[in-house]
């Protein structure tokens, strides 16, 4: 077993390696090509940022995985980001919240989630569904454009990933770190599926429980160590937006991928514990930001974080 855990540990570390360079090289192309800071921030960013947790849904659906692994990691990776990333964000700093954040950004969340609940509904999600998830993230971008976030904003969020003060490298060395990006990517994602469907094998741990917990966690290693390295350089607090656009993109993007290498079929515990979970996580963010009066303190993440660790222990219990 101690080799399974190892093969988790290296594929964790090679995801948020290769999900870093990925980024920062991807943002500096970008910004070479003289691409808008709304298109980087919009879909730049946001698409890069989910690539590990599409390559574990993809790779899963290529290995013959169940649906629950697919699934599961979406379900999970949006969990986590809400109370696991932001619980410790908010432990390190309280961050205030805007007006837009609380009655559009959760709102908008909330339809990405009935939309993926009626995909749901029938136990499978095929392609014809997977293509309409697509049609209602192209929605969402679209309306990110008719209204898009402050200027400021979305500098701030670019300069997350981009080291401002480095020396300009060439355009071709940062194509060379997107590609070897890619690479580490597709071998941390390997490593990390292989030992966990190992432990899952040896305890007798359902791929459900393991998709939501363990591999969710390593996909959401990069947002974590993101969230971290921002507690202490960021001049504007805008994590709480990052993750949220996060869990929106997440959905929409990763599940349609999945459905184009096979049909996603779930167990029904997928229906009715943990999409529910994942929508009462939102909601409680939801109540603490009303409640905070614009700003989210250590108490929140105290919160957040204590319900993410009782819901990890109730899925081994």
């Amino acid at each position: 077993m101690g080799l399974s855990w190892m093969l988790i540990l290296l594929g964790a570390i090679l995801l948020y390696v290769g999900a870093e360079l990925l980024v920062r090289s991807a943002v500096q192309i970008a910004l070479h090509f003289k691409l808008s800071r709304l298109i980087i921030g919009l879909t730049v960013v946001a698409f890069c940022t989910s690539m590990p947790e599409a390559l574990v849904s993809i790779i899963a659906q290529l290995k013959g995985g169940s649906g629950d692994i697919s699934l599961g990691n979406v379900l999970g990776s949006n969990i986590a980001n809400l109370s696991l990333v932001l619980g410790v964000y908010l432990m390190l700093r309280p961050c205030d919240v805007t007006h837009e954040m609380k009655w559009q950004k959760m709102p908008q969340l909330l339809f990405v989630y009935l939309m993926v609940f009626f995909v749901m509904l029938g136990g499978t999600i095929n392609r014809v569904e997977g293509v309409f998830l697509l049609f209602v993230l192209g929605l969402y971008i679209l309306h990110q454009y008719t209204l898009p976030p402050k200027k400021q904003e979305l500098e701030e969020e670019i300069r997350i990933h981009d080291d401002v003060k480095r020396a300009p490298v060439r355009i071709k060395l940062q194509i060379f770190a997107v590609i070897s990006s890619g690479i580490l990517l597709i071998l941390g994602t390997q490593s990390l599926i292989d030992g966990a469907l190992k432990i899952a094998t040896h305890y007798q741990i359902s791929e459900r429980i393991i998709a939501i917990s363990l591999l969710a966690f390593g996909t959401s290693l990069p947002e974590l160590a993101t969230a971290i390295v921002g507690a202490f350089r960021k001049e504007q607090e805008i994590i709480v937006g990052t993750l949220v656009g996060s869990n929106i993109f997440n959905p929409l993007l990763i599940l349609p991928c999945a459905t184009f290498i096979k049909p996603i079929v779930f167990s029904s515990r997928m229906l009715i514990i943990d999409f529910p979970i994942m929508v009462v996580f939102t909601i409680i963010l939801w109540v603490l930001m009303v409640l905070g009066h614009d700003r989210l303190s250590r108490v929140d993440g105290a919160i957040l974080l204590f319900a993410y660790f009782s819901y990890i222990a109730f899925l081994y219990l």
